[in-house]
C-alpha cells in the first residue's frame, strides 16, 4: 500500500506527514479499521526517518484518527464527533476566565445552536425520538426536589433533542458545553420557581415538536433560554452572598 511520494526534510516535516495521512483518512484511503504499514516501510515511503514517522503517529493518535493495539500494530480509526466535542470542552476550561464571564459566551452559543436544534428537531423528530424527551421531562417531573435527578434529566432533555435533529454534530456541539450547562444548572436549582419554569419551557418545546411546528419550536427555545439566563443571573447571585456569608 502506497501512501504517497517522498517529502523533502524540512522543519515541520513531522506535521507534514500527519497532515497527509489525515486527508488520507478523510477522503477514504485510509479506511476505518484498517492496519498501517510497519513503521519502517512508511519512513521508507515517505523518505522521512522512523522519528518523524514515530512523531506524526503520535499526533494522530492524539486526534483520535489512528489507535495503538498493544502487539499487532497501528489502526485507522474514522473521526469521532464526540471526540471533536470533549476538545471544545476542554478549551472551554483552559480559557474559562471569571465564573460569570465564561457562563455568559455560553449561553450566546446556546442562543445560535439550541435555536437551531429545536427547529430542526421539530422537522425531524421521529416517534422514539418523542418517547425519548417525554422519558426525561417524566424524571424532571419526579425530581423536582431532588437536585441531582432533575440537573441530569434537564441536562438529557436537550440531549435528546439534539438527537432528534438526525444530525450527530448538533448532539457533539451540545455535549461539549454539558459539563459547563450542569454546572449552570445546579446554580439554577437554588432559585425560587426554577424547576417549576424549566419544566413548563420544556413542556412547550416538546409540544412543538410533536406537532411539527418548527417556528413555535425556535420560539419557544428563545423564551426557555430568555428565561434561563435570568435564572442563571439570580443564582450567581445567591452564590454570591452565600460565599460572603461563609467568610463572614
Amino acid at each position: 500500500m502506497s501512501l504517497g511520494e517522498p517529502l523533502t526534510r524540512e522543519p515541520g516535516l513531522a506535521d507534514r506527514v500527519a497532515q497527509h495521512m489525515t486527508d488520507r483518512v478523510l477522503d477514504g484511503t485510509l479506511a476505518r479499521g484498517m492496519r498501517l504499514p510497519p513503521e519502517r516501510a512508511l519512513a521508507e515511503e515517505y523518505g522521512v526517518s522512523r522519528t518523524v514517522i514515530r512523531e506524526a503517529v503520535r499526533t494522530l493518535a492524539s486526534r483520535g484518527l489512528l489507535e495503538t493495539h498493544g502487539g499487532s500494530g497501528i489502526y485507522v480509526r474514522r473521526p469521532d464527533p464526540m471526540s471533536a466535542g470533549a476538545s471544545i470542552s476542554l478549551l472551554m476550561r483552559l480559557h474559562h476566565g471569571d465564573g460569570a464571564i465564561r457562563y455568559e459566551k455560553v449561553h450566546e452559543v446556546r442562543r445560535v445552536l439550541e435555536v437551531e436544534i429545536a427547529t430542526l428537531a421539530a422537522k425531524r423528530a421521529q416517534p422514539t425520538d418523542i418517547e425519548a424527551m417525554e422519558r426525561q421531562i417524566e424524571r424532571q417531573r419526579r425530581g423536582m426536589s431532588d437536585r441531582e435527578v432533575y440537573v441530569t434529566s434537564d441536562v438529557a432533555f436537550h440531549a435528546a433533542l439534539a438527537t432528534a435533529t438526525h444530525n450527530e454534530l448538533f448532539s457533539a456541539l451540545l455535549d461539549s458545553i454539558a459539563d459547563i450547562m450542569t454546572e449552570v444548572r445546579q446554580l439554577g436549582f437554588n432559585v425560587p420557581s426554577a424547576q417549576e419554569s424549566a419544566l413548563a419551557h420544556h413542556l412547550r418545546i416538546l409540544e412543538n415538536v410533536k406537532t411539527g411546528d418548527a417556528v413555535g419550536a425556535a420560539r419557544a427555545m428563545k423564551d426557555h433560554l430568555r428565561d434561563s439566563q435570568r435564572i442563571l443571573r439570580q443564582g450567581l447571585e445567591i452564590a454570591a452572598v452565600g460565599q460572603g456569608e461563609a467568610i463572614a
